[in-house]
């Protein structure tokens, strides 16, 4: 077979007498003496186009005579949206139900800004959009009409995996981490859509579908994430008490008490709590006990489960399947689990329920959360915790008593360099009684 002739010319630059919304950069090639050509809005696209060519013609790709564009880059032609939606196909089934909502997140928050630059407004407000692409577009298990209205004019406006470079990402980046009301996403969560939206583009990558993964190319750095805990903002050991003691109180309520007790004495995870049997616990009479953890039971919503409700059970965080962390007890606690137990029978084997015997939802004792936190803290840094922040008191009790990083990471089940990353802050009053314990060592010398 005759090896092909491709030449790849010199960029095609805007006539200057052109209107500027109407100027183009052309991108000109020949392949075995037929020209072809593509037009471009940006110089940043044409460059690009023109570099990934003269790349393929330098290693003597074959090039297809019926595109004009290398082989391998026309194997499939898909746009971004039609990829978008069979990658989530292909990770559906693996995924546990928090990283399936994620990932929906981050493929609503972009797919609508990686469209052509002349594209219309989409045909339906901005809610109706992202509700289209929630319920319908990236949900696997819903059936898309590919006349809608939205189908198609994703299908004719989405930006080809081969159109997409840099600029392109950029301009979606600058888009897709805002919020709703327009200010701009907390740094973490900025960053992990970013990274999951080139995880999308590198799988597209290792399918040959594209060349390379454009977000390498982009000038666009991670916004700065505070990970030191702002320890104002961590209740303390008497404050996580007079919280438990007032929800203790509160009638039909007073079931989360002792959920709230595990996390703020015991650094348990919420979803560890709501996942306890009591096979797990060893409730002495006196002094103190352990619980056992080897599973989390989080609510990410009935279209995220492989089982029919909202909740599913799964492995401990960063554990393999069925791998167990002991977490002792402190007495005070023992003694709330044993009350909680004694006023609250178990359900279906679960340790925690809500008041119709179901499995605890996040949303339900949050709202409990809220309700006495706004009570006990009305104003100052303890009106905004969550329920997770309960899990820093007992970290910040166990730092502050003297317990070893080590072994408060053990309880915690995280590393000890995240500990000393996150809780740096705790031992900002340790400066002096450290200085005089150097001294007494200084001095022996």
């Amino acid at each position: 077979m005759t090896a092909q002739k491709v030449q790849v010319f010199a960029l095609g630059v805007p006539k200057a007498d052109v209107a500027k919304e109407q100027r183009r950069w052309s991108v000109r090639w020949r392949i075995d003496g037929r020209d072809r050509m593509r037009k471009f809005k940006s110089k940043a696209q044409a460059e690009r186009l023109r570099s990934q060519l003269l790349v393929a013609a330098g290693a003597a790709q074959p090039f297809d005579l019926a595109t004009g564009l290398p082989a391998e880059w026309v194997r499939v032609d898909l746009s971004f949206f039609e990829w978008a939606q069979q990658w989530l196909e292909l990770k559906w089934p693996k995924w546990a139900g928090n990283s399936r909502r994620a990932g929906v997140e981050v493929l609503v928050a972009f797919t609508p800004h990686l469209v052509y630059p002349d594209a219309p407004a989409p045909p339906v407000s901005d809610a109706e959009l992202r509700s289209w692409l929630y319920n319908v577009a990236f949900d696997p298990n819903a059936e898309m009409d590919a006349t809608s209205p939205l189908a198609r004019w994703f299908d004719r406006y989405s930006l080809g995996l081969n159109e997409i470079g840099a600029g392109e990402l950029e301009f979606a980046l600058s888009r897709g981490l805002l919020r709703v009301d327009g200010t701009t996403v907390a740094a973490t969560t900025a960053t992990r859509r970013k990274n999951l939206l080139s995880t999308v583009l590198k799988a597209a990558a290792r399918r040959k579908l594209i060349p390379s993964n454009p977000m390498e190319f982009v000038e666009w750095r991670n916004p700065l994430a505070v990970n030191r805990l702002d320890i104002a903002t961590v209740p303390s050991a008497a404050e996580v008490a007079a919280l438990v003691e007032l929800v203790a109180s509160a009638g039909s309520d007073a079931r989360y008490a002792a959920m709230f007790e595990l996390m703020g004495m015991a650094g348990l995870r919420p979803s560890e709590v709501a996942g306890l049997q009591p096979g797990d616990l060893r409730l002495p009479a006196t002094g103190w006990g352990l619980v056992r953890l080897g599973r989390a039971t989080a609510s990410p919503g009935e279209r995220y489960t492989n089982v029919d409700g909202p909740f599913e059970t799964k492995e401990l965080k960063h554990r393999a399947i069925d791998d167990i962390r002991e977490v002792p007890l402190p007495p005070r606690t023992v003694a709330r689990l044993r009350e909680h137990m004694e006023q609250f029978p178990t359900v279906d084997g679960r340790v925690f329920a809500n008041a119709l015997g179901r499995p605890v939802a996040s949303a339900s004792y949050s709202r409990v959360f809220k309700r006495f936190r706004d009570e006990l803290w009305p104003e100052g840094p303890l009106s905004k915790i969550v329920p997770y922040d309960l899990r820093h008191s007992a970290a910040t009790i166990m730092l502050r008593a003297g317990v070893p990083p080590a072994e408060v990471a053990i309880r915690l089940g995280h590393s000890v360099d995240m500990l000393n990353r996150v809780y740096a802050g705790v031992f900002g009053g340790e400066r002096e009684r450290s200085n005089a314990l150097i001294d007494a060592e200084l001095d022996g010398a």
